[in-house]
C-alpha cells in the first residue's frame, strides 16, 4: 500500500514537473516588445489582414493573415531555432498564433499584449506600405 502511495506521488511528480517546463507565451508590452525586436534577432511577424497591414504595421513585419485558408500551413514554414516576435490589432489574433506556434514545438515566441493598438496609443512608430 504504501509503495503504491510512493509510485503514485513520484509519478505525479514527474508528470507535473514535465508541464511546468513546457514553453510558455511571452506577453509583452509595447515598451518590451520594442526592445526585444530592436536586437533583430528573430521573425517579426503581423497576423493582421493584408488591408490593416498597409494602412501601418511595425518596421521589418512580415505579414501573414490569420483567417486565410492557408495560415497554418504557412505559418508552421517559419524556422523553431529563431525567435519568433507576433501582434495583431488586439493581441487576440496573435495570441492564438502563439498558441499554436507553442502546440507545434515553437520554444522562443512572443505575443505584443493587446496589440498595435495599444503599441500606438503609446506612440510608438509604424510605417506604410509605400516607407
Amino acid at each position: 500500500m504504501i509503495k503504491n502511495l510512493f509510485f503514485a506521488a513520484a509519478t505525479a511528480f514527474v508528470i507535473f514537473s514535465s508541464k511546468a517546463q513546457q514553453a510558455t507565451i511571452k506577453n509583452l508590452n509595447p515598451a518590451e516588445f520594442k526592445s526585444a525586436i530592436a536586437k533583430k534577432d528573430g521573425i517579426l511577424l503581423d497576423v493582421r489582414t493584408l488591408y490593416e497591414f498597409e494602412d501601418g504595421h511595425i518596421k521589418d513585419a512580415g505579414q501573414l493573415n490569420y483567417y486565410s485558408f492557408s495560415f497554418k500551413e504557412n505559418l508552421l514554414l517559419l524556422p523553431k531555432d529563431k525567435p519568433i516576435y507576433v501582434y495583431c490589432r488586439t493581441g487576440y489574433r496573435s495570441g492564438k498564433t502563439a498558441e499554436i506556434l507553442l502546440a507545434n514545438g515553437y520554444k522562443n515566441v512572443y505575443n505584443l499584449q493587446y496589440g498595435l493598438k495599444d503599441w500606438e496609443q503609446k506612440g510608438l512608430p509604424t510605417v506604410k506600405n509605400s516607407q
